[in-house]
């Protein structure tokens, strides 16, 4: 199955989790236009835009050999809006014998192996414990352009966090100042 395919049953999926079967946040706490979210179980925490949905994966559902932990996704625009933004997070427990540099490697083989017309436009290595990566890509025969910021983060030797933001491309810009207030509240503690 190609990805494009794989995103639509991905976000089929996710709406119709969250329409039946909507788990709320262990701990959720409204500050103005955002909401705080808590997971014990991953000990991560982030503000999030209070008018979003999520999704939370309590049973062992991967993409990409990552498991998922959370969707966040953005409420409809208009009736005629076709796609809303959301933000996964997901993680990984690394073999003994694999690194972050070498995760961060495979990783982006994958994406371009499993990615049909990918570009990827940044890769950034931040620190030894931080990378970024930016890319877009047009789904065959859709005329849409989906834009993916990726940030990926070494908790401790062997614990690697994934927080992937996907967006359109004519909504892009818009939501980059909200992508940069979760990143700046984003903890693992």
């Amino acid at each position: 199955m190609n990805l494009f395919w794989s995103l639509v049953l991905l976000q089929s999926f996710l709406l119709l989790l969250f329409n039946f079967n909507q788990i709320f946040a262990e701990s959720s706490t409204s500050t103005d236009d955002f909401k705080s979210y808590k997971n014990e179980n991953y000990t991560l925490e982030l503000m999030y835009p209070s008018d979003w949905t999520y999704v939370e994966f309590r049973d062992q559902f991967s993409d990409n050999d990552l498991s998922i932990i959370i969707s966040f996704i953005s409420p409809l625009e208009a009736p005629l809006d076709t796609f809303q933004e959301y933000f996964t997070i997901k993680s990984k427990i690394l073999d003994p014998e694999d690194t972050f540099s070498s995760h961060f490697n495979s990783y982006l083989e994958k994406l371009k192996k499993t990615i049909t017309n990918i570009n990827i436009s940044t890769i950034e290595n931040m620190s030894n414990k931080n990378k970024y990566i930016h890319y877009s890509f047009s789904p065959p025969q859709s005329g849409l352009i989906i834009n993916k910021e990726e940030y990926i983060f070494l908790k401790n030797p062997n614990n690697v966090f994934h927080i992937e933001f996907t967006s359109n491309d004519d909504d892009y810009k818009t939501f980059k100042p909200m992508i940069n207030k979760i990143l700046s509240s984003f903890r693992i503690t």
